[in-house]
């Protein structure tokens, strides 16, 4: 059986009502891990209500070790702003994994407010990065890094690999595990065929030609402070792990003097960040 692990704070509820709807058609089984939303809200599927906002990764290893206590073979996340076409696009994922080509598939991703796709980036051994733009006729390829949203794992990894690590709360989650399952040699297959639509960041502007998301100062908080953590795992060559600080760091001063009205608390979030990341403050 696949089920399908959603994870909301605050959502658009219908956008999540037309996800489980497309889910149930494919025979998914949805389970919903809400996050202490203001609003209480039951869908019509499995629903878990935290009693506060306890971040993605606890969140969804609550959704993984529900879905596997109700028989689940194979799981499928999802953020609350995601969409999937049609029930083909399970069918996609799922093949690869039934053939035992793969432990873990994924798809490609457009962006919901601008369109273009997102390239799928492969962390190489020396830490540098080599970006893919497949489009829907690519073949399918593996690399060993993407975001979660949209990801199906066969359940059975789980005990080789473990699962998310609850302190990183939101940010680098997916990536951290990930190449913690590369590691121990499981890849992600990437399936062009497979596309869904997505958003990353609450808005975004442009600086210098660049596209800057511009999350909130609570998440940037985690940005910064995960970046360093990244550091300290052995699995995470060092020149990606220091990039990813530097460009964390770099992308906050941008925030600060172009976020009007928010530059204290981008400016203390940089801080806070800094200083639990620097002296290991995961907890």
């Amino acid at each position: 059986m696949i089920f399908s692990i959603i994870i909301t704070f605050n959502p658009v509820i219908e956008d999540v009502e037309k996800l489980i709807v497309e889910l149930k058609k494919a025979s998914v089984i949805p389970v919903v891990v809400d996050n202490s939303s203001d609003v209480e809200h039951f869908y019509d599927c499995e629903n878990i209500r935290l009693s506060n906002n306890k971040g993605i990764a606890k969140a969804q290893n609550i959704g993984i070790e529900r879905a596997i206590d109700m028989g689940a073979k194979y799981v499928v996340f999802f953020d609350q702003d995601s969409l999937i076409p049609d029930a083909e696009f399970i069918k996609k994922l799922h093949s690869p994994l039934l053939k035992n080509e793969a432990k873990i598939t994924a798809p490609i991703f457009k962006d919901r407010a601008r369109g273009y796709t997102y390239p799928i980036v492969n962390i190489n051994k020396n830490g540098s990065r080599t970006k893919h733009y497949p489009t829907n006729n690519h073949d399918n390829f593996f690399v060993n890094n993407v975001i979660s949203s949209g990801c199906m794992v066969s359940v059975d990894i789980f005990k080789h690999v473990g699962v998310m690590i609850d302190d990183l709360f939101i940010d680098y989650v997916d990536t951290e595990w990930c190449l913690r399952a590369s590691k121990f040699g499981f890849n992600v297959l990437v399936v062009p065929s497979a596309q869904m639509i997505h958003s990353i960041g609450d808005e975004s502007f442009s600086f210098f030609g660049l596209n800057v998301t511009k999350h909130s100062p609570f998440r940037r908080y985690f940005r910064i402070r995960n970046s360093f953590y990244l550091l300290r795992c052995d699995y995470i060559p060092k020149v990606m792990a220091i990039r990813e600080i530097i460009f964390s760091i770099g992308h906050q001063i941008i925030l600060i003097f172009f976020s009007k009205g928010l530059r204290y608390q981008y400016v203390k979030s940089l801080f806070r960040g800094l200083f639990d990341g620097v002296f290991s403050r995961f907890n």
